[in-house]
């Protein structure tokens, strides 16, 4: 059988070419799932940039914050050592009024010809050690007598003594020889100054 085609050529190259229904069904899917894709990716990108940004200030206010945190940190401890000064002051002065007290009950028991050469009062439970010279050895006897029988004194010790060999008023070398006593006590207290 022979066939013949009166359809001429160009024809039926334009039908040929032509796309059939399911093809463009197809293309026009690929289109979509590509633009809902592309849409996506620039969606993510948008919040990863959001993301990024908002996490640049986010780490700017912590340095800021940290900032203020220094100074908060600062200003406490100035106030801290301001009220440790003011403590301290306080302490100094009534330390002062004790050593006042202290200064003015030893001098009640200090025998005329004693002279206190050295006076540590440190005041830490009241314990004091005092150096007195005097030309005579018997001035320190009544010196340690007096503070042993005074009330606002209490433990009262001689640690160490000297007595010169020659005591009275001689001098050797030039100058008058002296007796010593170091003696250790601790004040319990007494009245008020004056």
């Amino acid at each position: 059988m022979i066939t013949i085609n009166l359809v001429p050529r160009a024809r039926r190259r334009r039908e040929s070419q032509q796309l059939t229904h399911e093809d463009r069904t197809l293309i026009f899917v690929v289109i979509a799932v590509l633009i809902a894709l592309a849409g996506s990716y620039v969606y993510a990108r948008f919040l990863v940039t959001k993301a990024q940004t908002h996490l640049a200030d986010l780490q700017g206010q912590i340095s800021v914050l940290g900032e203020e945190q220094k100074l908060l940190d600062l200003n406490r401890s100035l106030a801290q050592r301001s009220l440790s000064m003011e403590t301290n002051l306080v302490t100094a002065i009534q330390s002062q009024a004790n050593i006042n007290q202290v200064l003015d009950d030893l001098g009640k028991d200090v025998p005329k010809n004693c002279v206190l050469t050295e006076v540590d009062a440190t005041l830490q439970g009241g314990q004091l050690k005092i150096t007195a010279g005097s030309t005579q050895f018997i001035n320190l006897v009544r010196l340690f007598n007096a503070l042993s029988g005074d009330r606002k004194f209490a433990s009262v010790r001689i640690n160490t003594y000297q007595v010169p060999y020659s005591t009275g008023t001689g001098s050797v070398g030039g100058t008058a020889t002296q007796a010593t006593m170091n003696l250790s006590l601790t004040w319990v207290g007494g009245g008020k100054n004056g």
